[in-house]
């Protein structure tokens, strides 16, 4: 039987920085994160799916979960993930939200589709809650697409 959003979000909730430790022989993150996103894209509630794993990689900043893995995968399965990814990198960059940014200015062509991203990417280098790392991914990504 399925189970419920809550019940997955409860579980993902339980997931912290020594699961994805690979110092730790115990650590079993990747597999539950997994297992999890699987669950969630089964649910087919989109919004509240993407929500959930967007506010997780930002309350997990900093620790190894995926390149792109499969919180990535997931999201850009489900429609209209874009607008709470935007939601997501202004609240608190991190290096996954902001590398998702990167790969959609990858694919888009349009210039003024391309504006508001490479704005956002901007944004970011100036945030207070953007990481060295986070901040050095987005002028990387500007650069990259010519736009530093």
């Amino acid at each position: 039987m399925a189970r419920t959003l809550n019940e997955i979000a409860a579980d993902l909730d339980s997931l912290a920085v020594r699961d994805f430790d690979l110092w730790n022989e115990d650590a079993n993150g990747m597999e539950r994160l997994n297992d999890l996103t699987e669950e969630l894209y089964q649910l087919n509630l989109p919004e509240p799916a993407a929500n959930l794993m967007l506010r997780f990689m930002e309350r997990l900043n900093g620790s190894d979960i995926g390149s792109p893995g499969p919180l990535v995968h997931t999201l850009e399965k489900l429609a209209g993930y874009e607008r709470q990814l935007f939601e997501s990198v202004e609240r608190k960059p991190t290096p996954v939200n902001v590398w998702m940014i990167s790969r959609i200015l990858n694919v888009t062509a349009e210039v003024e589709k391309r504006k508001p991203l490479i704005a956002l990417l901007r944004q970011v280098m100036s945030h207070p809650l953007a990481s060295e790392e986070t901040r050095k991914d987005a002028e990387d990504f500007l650069k990259y697409q010519g736009e530093a």
